[in-house]
């Protein structure tokens, strides 16, 4: 499974090429030539793009690769300057009337250029048919039909196919939210206007202050304040009682009722972070480890949970939301809030895992959410889904205005502060996970996916922990600084040896002079 983000920076690039094969959203490309108007390779690129862009989420044509994502030097050169992000939208435009996003990127890979291409969905959510016919001019001098007017292109699988009965519920489910959207927004300015007049104090009673599961996450954010103004948080905690009901409940094929709840939980858990609620905070981590316990594989279990794709979707669901809410708490520097969303144990199957975390991305990786054709775990795609999500719900990163313009996803920048914040707390969780219990097998223990991405993302939980004795103090507690600079140590070699599954972008200690006379000072015979 990969992440359609929207991203085309190395990184991405690294992480799209371990999936090591195709899928639906996800297309390799030996070479391309797209320097003719009406070839072969021209039309045969605006098929793809025009399916690409029918999906859900849009998708990723990545050109310059075989069919298991290596490079393929046996196939001519890609010029890098045919694949111009404006020049591919007008290789497209040409046959749609509907607006067409396209991103694109060169990078060097072993001394060969790849291109990663993203195709967006149709902003409008509707289907996007053909508006001409897409044909080239075969050798014999006769015409080659790639598409006609009026189709509906779409992927299937790894192939794109034509608009069949079977495919229109999916393909317009993207529409049918947009319209539930509509017609809930007056209830929620409603809402809005009643939370509105208990803040400015026309009413006497804000403990009464409404909160609705199909409240918008603007309505929920503002009934959520007005309750913590007033003083009153039963009605907090009542709501994320029964999230975390609902975010456990049900068959597997309705998974969207369950993420509804697991988003609400993580909504009231990142609010309570920026308000510095704490009891909220705790009782919404705990409605989401009552969710994530629902579905573990025990002697009571409900029968559909030996389905191990849909519990390993479900532990991945709540881990995502866990990186989220953690991302928040490094970038409000809340160090003593960490601990709870590292050291939750999980018993299943006989076995004690020291940290939901551990286990979620373990049993993500088995069920080939977060692997590749080689069976390795590929968990820097957690920390891709968490990106996505923050960035598309704003209630997920409340220290930022709604309105604040996020980093661009297709050329990530070195401080890209949602990023890193997530790369920075996938260390935290890892070194304390370790740290809370260091008798317990190292890779039971922990798994550093931030591995995936550059070691300065992370960096900075390094030089905290190094540097700050109060922020060691905050997050660790009593451990002492031989437990931590140890987990340290086997945090940090085990992500440079993890990173060689990518881009080799860690180097461990030597580029931080603080952080390594830390681990001379404290570390057990690591460090001379």
């Amino acid at each position: 499974m990969i992440v359609v983000d929207g991203r085309t920076d190395e990184e991405k690039l690294f992480e799209l090429l371990a999936s090591g094969a195709e899928e639906t959203a996800l297309d390799f490309k030996a070479t391309l030539d797209l320097s003719g108007r009406a070839t072969k390779d021209s039309v045969e690129f605006a098929k793809d793009a025009i399916s690409m862009g029918n999906l859900p989420g849009g998708g990723y044509i990545v050109v310059g690769v075989d069919d298991q994502g290596a490079p393929s030097h046996d196939q001519p050169s890609i010029g890098a300057e045919q694949f111009d992000s404006a020049t591919l939208r007008a290789k497209v435009t040409r046959y749609v009337e509907a607006p067409v996003q396209i991103v694109s990127q060169p990078h060097e890979v072993d001394g060969r250029t790849v291109v990663v291409i993203y195709v967006a969905p149709n902003p409008d959510r509707l289907p996007v048919p053909t508006s001409s016919i897409g044909q080239y001019a075969k050798g014999n001098g006769k015409m080659e039909t790639v598409f006609s007017e009026g189709e509906v292109l779409i992927r299937e699988g790894t192939s794109n196919v034509r608009l069949r009965y079977a495919h229109w519920h999916g393909l317009l489910e993207r529409f049918r939210e947009s319209i539930k959207a509509e017609a809930r927004s007056d209830a929620d300015e409603l809402i809005r206007r009643v939370v509105e007049g208990f803040r400015a104090g026309r009413t006497a009673y804000s403990p009464s202050v409404p909160l609705d599961p199909g409240m918008d996450d603007e309505t929920l954010v503002e009934a959520l304040i007005a309750l913590f103004e007033s003083g009153s948080t039963v009605r907090v905690q009542r709501f994320l009682n029964d999230a975390g009901l609902r975010a456990g409940a049900g068959e597997p094929e309705v998974r969207d009722e369950r993420l509804r709840a697991l988003n609400r939980i993580a909504l009231i858990a990142c609010q309570a972070v920026l308000y510095r609620k704490d009891d909220v905070y705790r009782l919404a981590i705990a409605a989401l480890e009552r969710a994530y316990n629902a579905r573990l594989l025990t002697a009571n279990s409900v029968p559909w949970v030996g389905n191990d794709a849909a519990r390993a979707q479900h532990y991945l669901d709540v881990l995502v939301r866990v990186l989220a809410i953690g991302g928040l708490a490094v970038r409000r520097e809340a160090w003593e809030l960490l601990p709870d969303l590292s050291n939750r144990a999980v018993k299943e199957g006989g076995y004690e895992w020291p940290s939901w975390l551990r286990h979620a991305v373990t049993m993500a990786s088995r069920a080939n959410l977060l692997q590749d054709t080689d069976g390795r775990s590929r968990g820097g795609q957690a920390l891709s889904l968490a990106r996505a999500l923050v960035a598309e719900s704003p209630a997920l990163r409340p220290d930022y205005g709604p309105d604040t313009i996020l980093p661009r996803a297709d050329a990530l920048a070195h401080d890209d502060w949602l990023l890193n914040s997530l790369c920075e707390f996938d260390l935290w969780w890892c070194i304390l996970a370790l740290a809370s219990r260091p008798e317990s097998r190292e890779a039971a223990a922990y798994y550093p996916s931030c591995a995936a991405f550059h070691q300065w993302r992370s960096q900075p939980t390094l030089t905290y922990i190094a540097t700050e004795p109060d922020v060691r103090r905050a997050a660790f507690g009593s451990t002492t600084d031989q437990v931590i600079a140890d987990a340290m140590f086997a945090v940090v070699m085990t992500a440079v040896g993890q990173s060689h599954q990518y881009g080799g972008w860690w180097e461990g200690f030597a580029n931080d002079p603080q952080v390594a006379e830390y681990l001379k000072a404290h570390a057990t015979g690591h460090i001379s």
